[in-house]
């Protein structure tokens, strides 16, 4: 069951990538993709560091979630920072019309879903 949950999760963030492709560029999924091909639950898992604290924000739609740059580590070019700035979108966001940011809190609040039913199944698991 968790298998098929970092599955979703998984193809809704690249599908959210392939979207938003013409204002990043294909850095970001090409980067997802390889992170996700080596290790699939490192995307649900950063999500989740970043979301869970802020799970209200995404709820609420407080766009005040993608102007917090509290957590930002240091430009290091690792994997974990990758998957952090994918996630955090805080470039991205406000170049985005009303009906994009709509679209893209659909997705974060399905993301938050999923992520929340992980952990579920994870701490069931190791109860």
């Amino acid at each position: 069951m968790s298998k098929e949950i970092v599955k979703n999760f998984n193809l809704i963030l690249e599908s959210f990538l392939s979207q938003i492709t013409p204002l990043v560029g294909c850095f970001y999924m090409r980067k997802f993709q390889f992170i996700a091909k080596c290790n699939s639950t490192l995307p649900i898992e950063k999500f989740l560091v970043h979301a869970l604290p802020l799970r209200d924000k995404i709820l609420n739609r407080d766009e005040s979630y993608f102007s917090n740059y509290d957590n930002q580590k240091e430009k290091a070019g690792d994997d974990d920072f990758i998957i952090s700035e994918i996630l955090r979108l805080q470039n991205i966001y406000l170049k985005l019309n009303e009906t994009s940011r709509s679209n893209l809190w659909d997705i974060f609040q399905a993301m938050l879903i999923l992520g929340e039913d992980y952990v579920r199944i994870k701490v069931s698991k190791n109860a």
